[in-house]
């Protein structure tokens, strides 16, 4: 079984040492586990509050040109 190769970091956050599983890239923002799930909620939040189920299905009636289909009365 191959060793687990882990890298000490600083927290960009809350500036605590702490070990990750992967080499981190200079662009990115690396985090401990606690900063790491604050990140995680925070964002899971924000993607719910973006999807508002009526538009979601006012967006699927909706024609590929973003005119919604007229229904048409005799």
């Amino acid at each position: 079984m191959p060793e687990r190769v882990t890298t000490k970091i600083t927290c960009s956050d809350c500036g605590k040492t702490a070990s990750v599983p992967f080499k981190p890239t200079a662009e990115k923002p690396v985090y401990c586990r606690e900063c790491l799930s604050k990140h995680r909620l925070r964002q899971s939040k924000s993607q719910n509050q973006r999807s508002n189920p009526k538009q979601a299905w006012s967006r699927r009636r909706e024609g590929w040109n973003g005119h919604t289909e007229k229904s048409i009365t005799a």
